[in-house]
């Protein structure tokens, strides 16, 4: 006895009902955002408790003095980090290529210092790819810094300070104590610099080959063609990468607190360690990294649906 096989249209009637999904109220339960809904029930019990217990609002009214101090470090540090990796990234892109033996010797001297570049360059990207960011940061407040502070300021203030002093009578001589938020902004944005660099690298060769030498065919110079065809599409490219970089950067802010700096981890050790609250104190400060990184997380989701719809027009 045979068995008549289904048509197709059969079939994909069959198909069809096996993939249709629930709809309706629980369908929208089942997809919501129940870890936003998690961290702002978090948040809002720490509210409440800073709100009804005085622990947790001296906690509080401590720690909030270093908000600024902390998002300055993480916007200015990120600001810097961007220009060195965009730099890096592109001289990494465009490895040295063989040398040719017939070259003007102005041209051979610039393929030589390319070289020496191009791998100063490498030796930077992979040492602060190596080492933790904490090991850096030791080594740039209490090494580096140590050794260039004095001829820095020697310079300073022998050559800048008495132009200035022309204008302004009672400017005193630079000090650089090594503490200051300086050091700690050259330190994290030579760490994420290299990071970058990488993701800078990875969006430049993304671009099609095909679009720069149609930009060159046009007559655009190189630096036309960078500035004008491939930065802008790699920086699309790469903005996910480059926004979560960004709340990383928030949160290493932290680590700066081995500088002594008075960032808001910094004032929440010293003052949990003085009045022996430190449920109270680390609560305040999850729930203020917390609103930091959810908001960046945020904004930089926004800016993703944004550049989508721009980029279908």
């Amino acid at each position: 006895m045979t068995t008549m096989k289904p048509k197709n249209d059969e079939l994909d009637v069959i198909y069809q009902e096996s993939r249709q999904r629930v709809t309706g109220p629980f369908a929208r339960a089942y997809t919501a955002p129940w870890w936003l809904v998690i961290m702002v029930g978090l948040w809002l019990w720490v509210v409440y408790q800073m709100a009804n217990d005085a622990a947790y609002a001296d906690a509080f009214n401590q720690i909030k003095d270093g908000i600024p101090l902390t998002i300055w470090l993480a916007v200015a540090s990120y600001v810097l980090a961007l220009i060195i990796g965009l730099l890096t990234g592109i001289m990494r892109s465009y490895p040295p290529e063989p040398p040719e033996t017939k070259l003007p010797p102005l041209k051979q001297a610039q393929r030589v210092f390319y070289v020496l570049f191009y791998n100063v360059v490498s030796v930077y990207i992979e040492f602060m790819r190596g080492i933790p960011p904490l090991v850096f940061l030791l080594i740039a407040g209490f090494i580096v810094v140590p050794a260039i502070r004095g001829p820095i300021e020697q310079a300073i203030n022998s050559t800048l300070i008495p132009l200035l002093r022309i204008i302004d009578p009672e400017i005193t001589d630079v000090v650089w104590r090594g503490r200051d938020p300086a050091t700690a902004i050259a330190g994290l944005s030579l760490i994420y610099g290299a990071f970058l660099s990488e993701i800078f690298r990875a969006g430049i060769q993304a671009i099609p080959k095909g679009q720069v030498e149609a930009a060159k065919s046009l007559g655009m110079t190189n630096l036309q063609t960078m500035r004008l065809v491939v930065i802008p599409q790699a920086i699309r490219n790469v903005l996910p990468p480059l926004g979560n970089d960004f709340i990383a950067m928030i949160k290493d802010t932290s680590l700066v607190t081995i500088l002594g700096t008075s960032e808001i981890t910094q004032i929440s050790r010293r003052w949990s360690g003085s009045q022996f609250t430190y449920l109270e104190t680390y609560a305040v400060l999850s729930m203020i990294y917390l609103t930091m990184t959810v908001t960046g997380s945020l904004l930089v989701q926004f800016m993703e649906r944004y550049l989508r719809r721009f980029a279908r027009r």
